[in-house]
């Protein structure tokens, strides 16, 4: 993993704009394979815990369930 961060603007590197990462999260083009990438780095870099919770709330329904050779 590296430069992950990047596509933060950086107000969004507080941990008290979660919710507006899991949304920005849920819109961006990418498979979900990297969704969980980037959630990852973004909890690292603010301290947050990573949850199943959070990894499921950046997915859209359909992606859920992606098999891994579909990402």
């Amino acid at each position: 993993m590296g430069g992950e961060l990047l596509i933060f603007p950086e107000w969004m590197l507080d941990p008290k704009r979660q919710k507006d990462v899991e949304i920005y999260l849920r819109e961006l083009p990418v498979p979900p394979r990297r969704k969980k990438q980037v959630l990852v780095a973004w909890c690292r870099a603010v301290g947050v815990a990573v949850t199943k919770e959070k990894i499921e709330s950046i997915l859209k329904p359909w992606e859920r369930y992606a098999e891994p050779w579909k990402e």
